[in-house]
């Protein structure tokens, strides 16, 4: 080879002029960048290094819905249930047709109010009821029920509306 041509050359290059990979142009001097391109794109940072606080909320939100999906799963949760809204399913109340039964009623909760109109809203608490107390049904008018109670020693009967659900019914 020509002295001089080795000279020319870039320092352990077999070629004679170093060209840009992406575009094709000459490359003014080693160690630098072509000039129509820009300079390289570094390398994609370490995975290793860690996470930055985006990626690790997202993390820890797809790990604890993996955690909720499982714990449906296996502890059988109806998710349906949750969502709807609570209906009571009220029982009807028995009624007697033998004439040797009679249908008794008591109150089947710790305190119930009785109230002068069918209408929680509207309807003024007249007396409060403690469980057991028994009482005489007199009417009925969709889930409420007019009722008489049963006066015990020293005690007047009270007249008014009641919750039904509120009253348990037995046959004797």
């Amino acid at each position: 080879m020509h002295p001089i041509a080795s000279k020319t050359r870039y320092p352990n290059m077999k070629r004679r002029y170093q060209y840009c990979d992406t575009c094709g142009t000459l490359l003014p001097a080693p160690g630098y960048y072509c000039v129509q391109c820009g300079p390289p794109v570094p390398p994609e940072a370490d995975p290793e290094k860690g996470l930055n606080a985006s990626q690790a909320s997202l993390r820890i939100a797809l790990l604890t819905l993996i955690f909720i999906v499982i714990a449906v799963f296996k502890l059988e949760i109806d998710l349906t249930s949750l969502f709807q809204e609570a209906v009571i399913v009220e029982a009807p109340l028995k009624v007697a047709e033998d004439e040797d039964f009679e249908l008794f009623f008591k109150v089947k909760v710790s305190f119930a109010n009785l109230r002068d109109k069918p209408n929680t809203k509207t309807g003024k608490i007249i007396f409060v009821l403690t469980q057991g107390t028994a009482v005489e049904v007199l009417e009925k008018k969709g889930k409420w029920s007019k009722i008489r109670s049963k006066p015990g020693p020293g005690e007047q009967a009270r007249i008014g509306w009641m919750g039904s659900k509120l009253l348990d019914s037995e046959i004797k």
